[in-house]
């Protein structure tokens, strides 16, 4: 077969025999491919497996919808055919469930409460090329998971602002306090504080143990990274996700900044201003791609392309996710 990213949509959707659509629309996911009489999903991601991941390197994000998925199983057999083998959930900071194998519910955190744009595990030196979710049971009310493209961002942001982390990194700051988010035993699945130190020795990452059961953590890696397959370079940090700001005003008041759960300054420990911060709150607003979930949708991201979030909802909502491709942050990438 020729090229799929250079196939009309009408060629593509025969090809593939679904119905494809490619956009490149705000707000619209920029691949959406529709099944015929609910196919089985796991059998059509054998024939056209290549093609899909063709079209995920170039667009980021490719959505599958109406297929046949019964479900974590099914979800699981089918990413496996799409990106191999799906990773275990280490160095956590979603609370999460697993459900089978490595398949998790994508977080169990309180359904009143935005989670902000981010890339999994782009706070953690070894982290995931690939990701996706898997709509299992659909919100009841609200509850997307909106998409935004990094790429984008990349151009977006002010040429100060990008250079500035681009000399500068980012610096993540964390805290494991009883009772306030994960514990450490969840984040790195042991109960073994030597196993625990060894990890923090090996990655390079600060670290002490302020009580019992209240480590506080630092470290810094770069903002940007080169795709490893398209090379481009990638805006790919936790920036965002962990500034202060977008915390609510109550833990503020309630927590002293130096124990915050999870917190995030430029790479010399400088602040990190409202102003730049609203840069990205601005892309976000304009940018962010929202789709209401429906039951069996298959969201497949390049996570160093793709950020996603989530909104609150009403009622009944899950969704899976599994992830894969391991790769490794280059520290050196100025």
């Amino acid at each position: 077969m020729e090229k799929v990213t250079i196939m009309s949509t009408e060629d593509l959707s025969t090809a593939l025999g679904a119905e494809v659509k490619i956009s490149s629309e705000i707000g619209v996911c920029p691949v959406t491919i529709t099944a015929k009489n609910n196919e089985n999903g796991i059998e059509w991601a054998k024939k056209t497996k290549e093609s899909v991941n063709e079209l995920l390197l170039k667009n980021g994000a490719v959505l599958l919808r109406g297929f046949t998925i019964e479900g974590a199983a099914d979800f699981n057999t089918m990413f496996k055919v799409f990106a191999g083998d799906p990773l275990e959930y280490k160095n956590r900071t979603s609370p999460r469930d697993q459900v089978y194998e490595n398949v998790y519910t994508s977080t169990s955190h309180p359904k009143d409460q935005e989670i902000h744009m981010h890339t999994e595990n782009s706070y953690s030196k070894t982290f995931n090329r690939l990701i996706a979710f898997f709509c299992l049971v659909p919100p009841d009310v609200e509850g997307e998971t909106p998409i935004a493209d990094e790429r984008k961002l990349f151009n977006y942001l002010q040429k100060e602002t990008l250079e500035a982390f681009r000399k500068k990194g980012v610096k993540y700051v964390r805290n494991t306090i009883p009772g306030v988010g994960l514990d450490w035993r969840t984040i790195y699945q042991t109960e073994d504080k030597n196993q625990v130190n060894k990890y923090l020795d090996d990655n390079g990452i600060g670290y002490e143990w302020v009580g019992d059961d209240h480590l506080r953590i630092q470290w810094v890696l770069p903002a940007i990274q080169k795709h490893p397959i398209t090379n481009e370079e990638v805006w790919f940090n936790h920036m965002y996700f962990g500034h202060k700001s977008l915390y609510d005003p109550m833990v503020l008041e309630f927590f002293e900044e130096k124990d915050l759960p999870f917190v995030t300054y430029f790479g010399d420990g400088s602040e990190i201003s409202d102003e730049v911060i609203q840069e990205f709150k601005d892309f976000y607003k304009e940018h962010a791609i929202s789709f209401p979930w429906q039951k069996n949708d298959f969201l497949l991201l390049d996570n160093m392309m793709f950020a996603h979030s989530r909104r609150p909802y009403d009622g009944k909502r899950t969704i899976l996710t599994a992830m894969s491709q391991p790769h490794q942050f280059n520290l050196d990438l100025k």
